[in-house]
C-alpha cells in the first residue's frame, strides 16, 4: 500500500468504528428511555445517573475507535515505503475495493480519495490504465477501428467480465470481448469505475473519457458498442445520453447500446431498504439503524427507479419515500439499444420473473408509466439463470454477436 493509501484506510476505520459506537450509543438511548417512561417519576434519579454514565463510556468508546485506527494509520504512512505498490494494481485488493466503492464510494472519494477508485480501462491482456497519458498503443499492434467497450455493474470490477469463464468454456480467459474480437474483429476494452458515483456523473466522465479514447486511438474508429451488466447499463445509456447534449466527437461512431439485467425502472432490492428505513425510522430503538443504512452511496440510491441523468436526482431528497421522479428514457437516432434479462424461472411472468436482483420487466425496460421502445428483436430473455449468468454466458454471447454484427 502506498502511503495517503494506508492513511487514508486507518481514517476510514475509525470512522466506520466510530459510527457503530453511536449506533450502540443511539440503540441504548432509546431502548433505557422507554424503560424509564414505563417506571415513571420514581425511577428519575436512578435514569440521570445512568444517562450520565452512559455518555461518558460511550463518549469514550466514541474518540478511542476513531482516533486509534486514524493515528495508526497516519504513523504507518510514515514508516511506508514511497515505492510500494498501490492497493488498486493488485486484483484481489481491487475486487475488494470496488466492492467497497459500491456502498460508500461518493464518500471515499470525498474523504478518503486514495482508496476510491479511479476511471480506468484495460485490454483483455493489459494492466489498468488511464487515459490517454499511458496507455501503451505500442502493444496494442492488433487495434482495429471497432471497439467494444465493457461496464460493469455496482461493487463488480472489470474482472467481473471473466466470471465462470473455466467452468463454461474450460478456458478460464473467455470474456465476451475475447470472443468478439477472435469472431468478428471488435477489439474489447473492459472499463472500471466508483460505483457509489452517482451514474449521471459516471456516465458524464465515460462521455469525456471516450473523447480521449478515440483521439488517441491508433487507427481510426468506425464503430462503438457500450456493453453494460447492471448498473454499468445505466451508466452506458447516460454516456451516450449525455455524449449526445455535449456534441461529443465519439458519439458519431457509436452503433450499439447493450444492457444486460439493467434495472432500467428500478431495483425492487434498494426500494425495499428505501421503505425500511422509514420504517425502522419511526421508533428510536431501531432509528439508528435507518441512519446507518441511509449512509450507502447515492450510486446504490440512483437504482431504486433507475435514475440516469442529473435531473432525475438534482435538489430531491435521496432518502424521500418511493416517489419516482425518473423522466422517461431517450434513446438516440442511428444507436440499436437492446436488452437482455434473466429470470430465475423458466417463465418471465410470476412470482421468480427476476434475476434475484433486478425484475424482466424492468430489464426490458418496461414500467406503468415510462418504457423504454426496444425493438422486440432486441430483447433477450434467459429462463433458469441468475443475475451474475448474464456476464458470461453461451446464450447471451450468441445474441450479443448477433446484434453487433447484423
Amino acid at each position: 500500500m502506498q502511503r495517503e493509501e494506508i492513511r487514508d484506510a486507518g481514517a476510514l476505520l475509525g470512522t466506520a468504528l466510530g459510527e457503530l459506537a453511536e449506533a450502540a450509543r443511539d440503540v441504548h438511548r432509546g431502548v433505557s428511555a422507554r424503560v424509564f417512561g414505563l417506571l415513571g417519576a420514581p425511577a428519575t434519579p436512578v435514569r440521570v445517573l445512568h444517562d450520565a454514565i452512559a455518555g461518558v463510556a460511550y463518549g469514550s468508546a466514541r474518540l478511542s475507535v476513531r482516533a486509534v485506527p486514524a493515528a495508526l494509520g497516519a504513523a504507518s504512512a510514515e514508516l511506508a515505503t514511497r515505492s510500494a505498490d498501490s492497493v488498486h494494481a493488485s486484483r484481489r485488493t481491487h475486487l475488494a475495493l470496488n466492492a467497497l466503492n459500491g456502498f460508500w464510494g461518493d464518500r471515499l472519494a470525498d474523504r478518503q480519495p486514495s482508496l476510491a477508485c479511479a476511471m480506468t480501462l484495460r485490454t483483455h491482456r493489459g494492466e489498468l490504465r488511464a487515459v490517454p497519458a499511458n496507455v501503451a498503443f505500442d502493444a496494442w499492434t492488433d487495434a482495429s477501428g471497432r471497439l467494444a467497450v465493457f461496464v460493469h455493474g455496482l461493487c463488480e470490477s472489470d474482472r467481473a467480465w471473466w466470471l465462470a469463464a473455466a467452468r463454461r468454456y474450460g478456458d478460464a480467459d473467455v470474456t465476451y470481448g475475447s470472443r468478439l474480437r477472435a469472431d468478428s474483429g471488435w477489439t474489447p476494452l473492459y472499463l472500471s469505475y466508483n460505483t457509489g458515483l452517482h451514474v449521471s456523473d459516471n456516465g458524464e466522465q465515460l462521455a469525456a473519457f471516450l473523447d480521449d479514447l478515440v483521439a488517441a486511438w491508433p487507427v481510426p474508429v468506425t464503430d462503438i458498442a457500450l456493453i453494460g451488466h447492471s448498473m454499468g447499463a445505466l451508466v452506458a445509456r447516460s454516456a451516450a445520453h449525455q455524449a449526445h447534449e455535449q456534441d461529443r466527437t465519439w458519439l458519431r461512431s457509436l452503433r450499439h447500446v447493450v444492457g444486460l439485467g439493467a434495472p432500467n425502472t428500478g431495483a425492487p432490492l434498494e426500494r425495499l431498504v428505501n421503505a425500511g428505513t422509514h420504517t425502522l425510522a419511526r421508533l428510536p430503538e431501531t432509528r439508528p439503524f435507518a441512519t446507518w443504512l441511509n449512509g450507502r452511496s447515492v450510486g446504490i440510491k440512483d437504482l431504486r427507479y433507475g435514475a440516469v441523468v442529473r435531473a432525475d436526482w438534482f435538489e430531491r431528497d435521496p432518502d424521500e419515500r418511493l416517489v419516482d421522479r425518473c423522466a422517461p428514457a431517450t434513446l438516440l437516432d442511428g444507436v440499436t439499444y437492446s436488452a437482455a434479462s434473466a429470470t430465475l424461472s423458466r417463465r418471465s411472468d410470476g412470482r421468480l420473473a427476476h434475476d434475484l436482483l433486478v425484475q424482466h420487466a424492468s430489464a426490458h425496460g418496461v414500467h406503468p408509466t415510462r418504457r423504454i421502445a426496444f425493438e422486440p428483436e432486441h430483447l433477450l430473455h434467459l429462463g433458469g439463470k441468475h443475475h451474475f449468468d448474464l456476464l458470461n454466458d453461451p446464450q447471451v454471447y450468441a445474441h450479443l454477436s448477433r446484434w453487433l454484427n447484423g
